[in-house]
């Protein structure tokens, strides 16, 4: 039997990102990790992104690879991977800036897009944060 895992990584657009394209990276995230029952966490912030995922061990390996690979991202940095006995999100979630703008646009995935109240020192936070 496969355990859960939980991996965090930030990376940066490989190019400038437009509203639309936001959208599209939304919406084929939203579909993907729904299908693959996982769940995590996908901030833009500061020109980056960060991504909590959970799921089980094989499926969150098999998707690390394919972010890797992605011509859409740059300087992908893994941040942290662990084992975990429960996930923390009971569904995959989304927290961009300009929500509401977003909301409006895809109403298919509105119900993914939401504040999430991270701990004060969670890594992904910390690697978002850091302007270094």
């Amino acid at each position: 039997m496969s355990k859960l895992i939980e991996l965090t990584y930030v990376s940066e657009p490989a190019q400038n990102m437009s509203f639309l394209g936001l959208m599209r990276i939304l919406y084929h995230s939203y579909s993907n990790n729904q299908s693959l029952g996982i769940t995590g966490a996908l901030i833009y912030e500061n020109n980056k992104f960060g991504q909590v995922i959970e799921g089980l061990e094989k499926d969150i390996e098999s998707l690390w690879k394919k972010i890797q690979k992605d011509a859409r991202h740059k300087n992908v940095r893994l941040i942290e991977i662990k084992p975990i006995t429960e996930r923390s999100f009971s569904k995959w979630t989304m927290v961009f800036q300009g929500n509401e703008e977003i909301t409006k646009s895809l109403p298919e995935v509105s119900a993914a897009i939401e504040s999430v109240d991270f701990p004060v020192g969670h890594p992904l936070l910390i690697a978002l944060r850091d302007t270094n």
